[in-house]
């Protein structure tokens, strides 16, 4: 833990990695905050389903724009405008939800609330690089520093996936003093705590980046090799999508649907130690082996989803298969950090999110008409197909991983991120 220890030391560090943790449950909150409102108002889960995927592919649409956008003008600049717009179209959202009106009118607000979503995972990743290597040599002993920090941020993501939708689900279903169950409470907890957290972290302008708006040549995802980890990012959300429906079918099918969520969480759990068992060790293998090395041991994890038949099996399986996927993230993200300029390194980190939302949508969609068809063991052949051609493309494309994009240092600006 002390190469943690010493990464939190790092000046200005503390205040946005705190801040930004939460702000990471809002993220975490708003997809099963919709799917809670939306079915318990409406009583319609197909509706629900339609008003998150609109929210999900806002996002994968936004995401890189509202990056670009940042690495231009800086994170305070777009950060509360785009807080601002989030904030009141998911107050529209819950309004329009709770007074039963037109499905458009909740895509709509969906929509907006997707493509406004604040990208706190980039947003934080980009400080990290900033305050580690902006203006430095990049030395191997900064490097590790950078791929500590990388962990850890991987760290705090896993732990707001664990907590936050359970969080959401007891606001949403529980018994409120006087007004009884409100199906909303989720969203609205969500939207009280998005326009309080997003402005503290914010407000942490010591350790914004500087802005660069005079030497931006093009979007990250025409950088060398950006485009390769997007791809292989497309087929992690793939097998993401797919085994989401897939163990639910299956716990359904043994028996006990309600045991989704603890299954589950066994790979969340296991996804926090393997990212920060990765990010305490010193390694001597390049980056880019060490990514698809990862991918293959995911690959490994999914394959063995087709001998899990029972709860036990299942959740063993989860367990290694969250113990590849913390790595694969960080080492992803370090990947885009060392393939684009610096002028672009926001919207180059979106790309990851935007290809796993693409990807978990469309794993989705192929594991239900699956599962559907053939049972719902049968979902795993679909993870399985993501692991492997996640792991073909890193392997057959591992040339264009292995070439860093090395600037010559300059003087920073103003650590207030203006020129």
């Amino acid at each position: 833990m002390r190469s943690y220890l010493d990464a939190l030391r790092t000046k200005g560090a503390k205040r946005f990695v705190v801040a930004g943790l939460m702000v990471r449950f809002p993220a975490a909150m708003v997809g099963i905050g919709i799917t809670m409102m939306i079915s318990g108002l409406y009583g319609e889960y197909a509706l629900a389903g339609v008003v998150t995927a609109a929210h999900t592919i806002a996002f994968a649409v936004g995401a890189p724009i509202v990056g670009r956008l940042i690495d231009r003008f800086g994170q305070a600049s777009v950060g509360y405008p785009l807080i601002a717009v989030f904030v009141v179209a998911a107050a529209g959202l819950t309004i329009v939800a709770r007074l039963s009106g037109p499905w458009p009118a909740l895509v709509a607000c969906a929509t907006v609330t997707g493509f406004t979503s604040f990208p706190v995972g980039a947003l934080t990743r980009s400080r990290w690089s900033h305050l580690l290597l902006g203006g430095k040599a990049a030395t191997p002993a900064r490097r590790d520093r950078l791929q500590t920090a990388f962990a850890l941020e991987s760290v705090l993501d896993e732990v707001a996936w664990i907590f936050a939708p359970t969080f959401t689900t007891v606001c949403a279903t529980m018994a409120w003093p006087v007004m009884g169950v409100r199906p909303e409470a989720g969203v609205v907890a969500l939207i009280a705590l998005m326009a309080f957290a997003g402005p503290l972290f914010l407000s942490a302008r010591g350790s914004e980046p500087p802005t660069r708006r005079h030497e931006h040549s093009g979007s990250a995802i025409r950088s060398r090799g950006v485009w390769v980890v997007a791809v292989v990012f497309v087929g992690v959300g793939l097998l993401f999508g797919a085994n989401n429906i897939t163990l639910v079918a299956m716990c359904e099918s043994l028996g006990n649907k309600a045991l989704a969520g603890p299954v589950g969480a066994a790979g969340s759990f296991a996804a926090l130690c393997g990212a920060l068992w990765y990010g305490s060790r010193r390694w001597r293998a390049p980056l880019h082996r060490r990514f698809v090395i990862g991918l293959f041991a995911l690959t490994g994890a999914a394959v063995l989803f087709l001998a899990a038949r029972d709860y036990w099996s299942i959740a063993v399986v989860s367990f290694c298969f969250g113990l590849a996927i913390g790595p694969t993230f960080v080492g992803g993200n370090a990947l885009i950090e060392s393939l684009v300029p610096r002028e672009n390194l926001t919207e180059g980190l979106t790309w990851i999110g935007t290809a796993v939302g693409v990807g978990m949508a469309a794993g989705a969609a192929v594991a239900g008409r699956v599962v559907d068809g053939h049972g719902a063991h049968s979902g795993y052949w679909v993870v399985c197909a993501g692991a492997i051609a996640a792991m073909g493309v890193a392997t057959f494309s591992g040339a264009r991983l292995s070439r860093r994009h090395a600037p010559a240092p300059r003087p920073e600006p103003s650590p207030c991120g203006r020129q």
